[in-house]
Parts: C-alpha cells; structure tokens; sequence
C-alpha cells in the first residue's frame, strides 16, 4: 500500500517561522508610536507649567449642574447626548500653564490658561474653546471643571485661555469686546500648547483647529478665527467654528439696547468701564451711571462681580442705572465712547474656508438675535458655508442647543 507521506516538519518550521517573525512585529509595533518621538523645543511663548491634575467627565458634568447654574429643566432635552457622550468620554490631565501675550495696548503680559490632554490613546485633533467667563474666578485657570472641557473629552486636545483681567492678569480690568486682542491671546496660547505638547508628548499639535465660544465668547472665537486667516504663517487651519448668542458688533448691541432700555443681562456698564480704561477716554462715571451703580462701579464693573449678580441687582430696566443724558448725539464724550465701540466690531473682510456654525434664540433678552442675523447675512453674500440655527428660546437655551450638537458631533 503506497502511503503518501506529508512533509511536517518542513511544514511546521516554516510556519512556525512566519508566527515569531509575525510576534516580533507586534512587539516592535507595540513598543513604537506611529509618530517618531520629537526632540524638546526650548520655550518661546510658554513660560511655565504651574500644576497639573486629572480631570474626568463626571466631574465636569457635575459642575454644570451644580454650580454654573444651569437648572435640570434646562438640561433635560440634552440628558441623551450628554449620557451617550460620558460612555465615550476620556480621562483627561489638565496643565495649568503661564505664557507670553500682550494687554489691549500693546504691553507684554504674562497671561495664563489651561491645556486639557486625553490621558490616552493619540489625539484626534485640537478644540479652542474661548470661556464665557462671568467674573474673575470663573476662569478656565480656577474651575478646571468648566463647560468648556467637554466639548473635547472625546479625545480632542482642548486649549482654554483665560483671557486678559483673569487668571494671571486679574489685577487688570477685563476688556470686553477688545476681539483683536482676545485673538492674539488666544494664537499665543495655542503656541504656548504646542511647546507644551512638544516637549511632555513629544509631538507637534495637529496643524487643524476647531473653534467654539457661547455668549461674550463666541465673537472672540469668531475673531481668532479671522485672525488665523489673517496671519498664515502661524501655520493654523480651521476645520470648523462652532459660535451661539454672539455679540460681533458691540455698537450694534450698544444702540439696540439703548433704544429698548432692556436686556436680563447687565454687561453694557462693565463694556463702558472697559472701553474707558483701554481707550484712556477719561470719562466721568457720574455722569454716565446713575443711582448704586454710579457709587460701585469701580467694584462692580471690573470684572470682580459676578454678572448674573449685578444682573439681579441693578434689574431689566436700562433707564434706572444709565444717565440716558450721557447717550445723546450732541454729547462729544458719548461721540467719542461711539468711535471706540465702532473699532471694536470684526470686520467682514474675509471669507472663512470652513463651515460655521451659528446659534441664537429668537427671544434672546441678553444679545438681540440681529447680532447674528447681520453676520448670517455677510456670509451667505459670499458664499460661505453657515450652519445658522434660529431656536425659539432665549439666550442660555440657544447655547445649551450648540453645546448638545456640537457634543453629538464629536462623540459620534
């Protein structure tokens, strides 16, 4: 009987070859990034890296419902995406950072921020999120556990400054609206960020950047947008911009709610105050406040005061804390206050390559909704792609929308 004989030993060594070489390969792989390690890079822009600590999804959740006053009511039609979001959230190590910028005049500063790092795996991009800070401590820097962080917490590096008059600065006053500046803060901490990165990861930031901001912040993250555009050789692109309840033109605000006399939220003095000392416009408060406010103003208008609070305080009614003397055509202080206010508006000279989205309520009662319609209108005059979203709530309902789609968005 012919018995066909296998070859196994032949067989078997040679298989037995392919898996060791298949083995080594893995080990190679598992003990190797996908990205060579880069060398350290001296600091320029950073400064220094003050502390470090861990940062999870639950805490900053908590923190939203618990301190940043945003009521359940308010959170529930998002509570879906918001769970959905935390089963895909990542631990994160927040570092504390100080760097180099300059004030609204020019001067060099020592500001300081927060860079927001996935614990693990490799990051999937670089979220900016400008924070819509209502007074001095509530600034990325102090409250880790802010609302910003949870945009990214799908595995994106988050950069937050704190802005000038917080953090680091908060001896000086805040300067709202001063958005060239908000800008060049903002570039320089990115900046600062990739130093960082460098030098604890040993690579480079991606190249791409999306940008988000809600209320006061959300024409800052417009304007770094811009300012992106502007300056090339910063080497940034940005994949998308993601704005609500923006005020782009302070003017604009200014005359709408000069011709209303109201608005829930009273940030039109601490504007004036701001404008007044970065400007040098050497204005006379008591001729301009009127009642408590023109008593406290120093304390309550430069960035000590909780917003929300001095809403309370000082009520809906423009005509109870405002001279409405100080605001007439034929008063050259209030004429000059005017041209300073309208050098604070982004110029609509450029077109964005990315698409924006843009949310704001139809009932908002702190930004009037014609702040968006105006920049809508620009945008879609040049071809731009815009998302615009008008919801049929106020103002906090219209960037608790934003903060749901963007967070459906980025934990798909």
């Amino acid at each position: 009987m012919l018995v066909k004989r296998r070859n196994t030993p032949y067989c078997t060594s040679r298989c037995l070859y392919f898996i060791i070489l298949w083995a080594c390969s893995l080990v190679v792989i598992s003990c190797h990034s996908d990205e060579e390690w880069l060398e350290p890079v001296p600091y320029k822009v950073l400064n220094t890296i003050k502390s470090t600590t861990d940062i999870t999804f639950a805490q900053v959740v908590k923190f939203l419902t618990t301190e940043e006053g945003i009521t359940e009511e308010q959170i529930r039609p998002y509570k879906q995406r918001i769970d959905m979001a935390a089963l895909r959230a990542r631990n994160y190590k927040a570092y504390i950072i100080t760097y180099h910028t300059t004030d609204p005049k020019g001067n060099p500063v020592l500001a300081s921020g927060v860079v927001y790092y996935p614990k693990s795996g490799k990051p999937k991009g670089v979220i900016e999120a400008l924070p819509y800070s209502k007074n001095k401590s509530d600034c990325p820097s102090n409250r880790l556990t802010n609302a910003e962080i949870i945009q990214g917490m799908a595995g994106f590096i988050v950069v937050a400054p704190d802005l000038i008059g917080f953090g680091e600065t908060a001896a000086m006053p805040v300067p709202f609206f001063y958005h060239d500046n908000v800008a060049k803060v903002c570039a320089d901490m990115r900046q600062a960020a990739n130093e960082l990165v460098r030098n604890e990861y040993g690579r480079d930031m991606p190249s791409w950047t999306m940008l988000s901001g809600i209320s006061l912040s959300a024409s800052g993250a417009w304007a770094l947008a811009r300012h992106y555009n502007l300056h090339p050789e910063l080497g940034v692109k940005v994949s998308q911009i993601w704005i609500a309840g923006g005020a782009y033109n302070p003017l604009a605000v200014l005359d709408h709610q000069l011709a209303s006399l109201y608005t829930d939220y009273v940030f039109l003095p601490s504007s004036l105050y701001s404008l007044n000392y970065y400007d040098e416009l050497g204005l006379d408060f008591s001729k301009v406040f009127k009642g408590e406010l023109a008593s406290n103003y120093e304390q309550w208008c430069s960035g000590d005061t909780n917003l929300f609070d001095l809403s309370d305080k000082l009520g809906s009614d423009i005509s109870q804390y405002l001279n409405l003397d100080f605001f007439s055509p034929d008063n050259p202080d209030y004429l000059r206050l005017r041209q300073s206010a309208a050098k604070l508006a982004i110029p609509n000279d450029w077109i964005p390559a990315c698409t924006i989205h843009i949310y704001h309520g139809s009932n908002d009662t702190y930004v009037p909704i014609e702040s968006s319609n105006k920049l809508v209108e620009y945008l879609k005059s040049v071809g731009a792609k815009v998302d615009y979203v008008v919801t049929e709530s106020g103002h906090v309902e219209s960037c608790l929308m934003m903060g749901a789609d963007l967070l459906e968005y980025l934990y798909k």
